[in-house]
């Protein structure tokens, strides 16, 4: 219980949180700070615009619409301080930095703004928020060499009919995507899962790059706007305001419907999406199909390796399960140790064989402590002509068979086909 090594939870909370990484992680986010500080020091007179003797009020403005982003945000937020949330805003601001700047302005333009984004209010483990500023700084240096190589000998992004200009942006903003996204996956799957869940489902939704792209573009129209007549940046203000009302709709509802613990959906998100998922395979004449987990003596472990150790249990297993089911499955944890699966256009026989596949993933899960525990399953399908069973009847037929597994020895997988409760009679007086 007291041992000290990466399999026990406690041993490895006693160490700095940067230390209870991966050594592979560790070495790609200190590989990342190390070339974010050096290469604009060393490319400084090679790629962006140079220096010119306006840069200190360009680097001025750019700091204050940082903070006006991360203040906005915070009224718009109530003030409340957050843990998690994609730095979509600072990396606008980083990018405009790559386009009117030389880049070894980048550095501190963006110490600043992750500075000032950090003392109000965004919760993140130093070490990440660190590795996040230079792989921002590292994107900037990239797409300020790509903006250079397309602009050619102009040296303004609004010369002329400002045609080239655009597709230096277009393209700019297109590499500063790119890199960013393959520093950030580095971080996320070289890391443990377990450390970092949030950022692998962060990564793995389209409506991510989708909205980065976008706050990537109006770092650009703000980099024009600021060279061609910067009075007229303050007409961008609203747009600012939109921006950012984007940038933080995603994340919460993204809080709103997700499990904090494990990142699967809650059940009152799943029960609506689930309603509108059979719904819809009821219409098509498809077959479809509803799961419980449980794990089993749950709380046995709980009391043997502590709560620390059953939340990384939890994380562990709901990654279990999602590597077992397909794309379109909806996938919640009901409450405590126990989880739901919707499963569209799946019979009764594929419904079985995913529902072993998830006993046996969970049952071969790593878990904190090199333990493992084990899950009893209940499974409840329809036929494709059914029309008449909805979500609650065939869960309410997954829990009896869920009951039925572990009334069976547990450590197993039961069935019952939905049926429509039957009413109870009234009890003789």
């Amino acid at each position: 219980m007291e041992r000290s090594d990466s399999g026990d939870p406690r041993g490895r909370e006693r160490r700095l949180p940067f230390l209870r990484t991966t050594p592979v992680c560790q070495a790609w986010v200190s590989a990342a700070v190390l070339a974010a500080l050096l290469v604009p020091l060393l490319l400084d007179h090679e790629v962006g615009n140079g220096h010119t003797r306006y840069e200190l009020l360009t680097v001025a403005v750019i700091i204050a619409m940082s903070v006006l982003n991360v203040e906005i945000g915070r009224l718009l937020e109530g003030g409340a301080a957050d843990g998690q949330r994609p730095h979509k805003a600072l990396s606008t601001w980083s990018f405009a930095c790559a386009l009117v700047l030389s880049i070894g302005w980048l550095v501190p333009v963006v110490a600043i703004s992750y500075a000032h984004a950090r003392w109000r209010g965004m919760r993140v483990p130093l070490w990440k928020w660190v590795g996040s500023a230079a792989y921002i700084v590292l994107a900037g240096v990239a797409a300020a060499a790509v903006v250079q190589s397309v602009l050619g000998d102009q040296t303004s992004i609004v010369y002329g009919d400002g045609l080239r200009g655009l597709a230096a942006v277009l393209a700019g903003a297109g590499t500063f995507l790119a890199v960013e996204t393959l520093l950030f996956h580095g971080s996320a799957y070289l890391n443990t899962a377990d450390d970092e869940h949030w950022l692998r489902q962060t990564l793995a939704r389209p409506s991510f790059y989708v909205t980065e792209l976008g706050v990537l573009l109006v770092g650009g129209l703000s980099a024009a706007v600021w060279t061609a007549g910067a009075w007229f940046l303050a007409l961008l203000l609203p747009v600012f305001v939109l921006a950012q009302r984007a940038v933080l709709h995603e994340p919460l509802r993204e809080r709103a419907d997700h499990d904090d613990k494990t990142g699967l959906l809650r059940f009152g998100s799943w029960h609506r999406l689930a309603r509108v998922a059979s719904s819809r395979c009821r219409q098509r004449g498809e077959a479809w199909s509803v799961l419980f987990v449980d794990l089993d003596h749950f709380k046995r472990f709980n009391d043997t390796w502590g709560h620390l150790a059953g939340d990384l249990a939890l994380v562990t297993v709901a990654d279990a399960i999602r590597g077992e089911v397909r794309k379109d499955d909806l996938v919640a944890r009901f409450g405590g140790e126990e989880f739901c699966v919707l499963l569209p256009r799946a019979d009764a026989a594929e419904a079985l064989g995913i529902a072993e596949r998830i006993r046996v993933a969970i049952g071969a899960a790593d878990l904190p402590g090199e333990q493992s525990v084990t899950a009893s399953l209940g499974v409840s399908s329809t036929g494709p002509g059914e029309r008449s069973v909805d979500v609650d009847v065939a869960l309410l037929a997954a829990d009896r068979a869920l009951y039925d597994a572990k009334q069976a020895g547990r450590d197993r997988t039961c069935a019952r086909p939905p049926a429509p409760p039957v009413p109870q009679q009234p009890r003789a007086s």
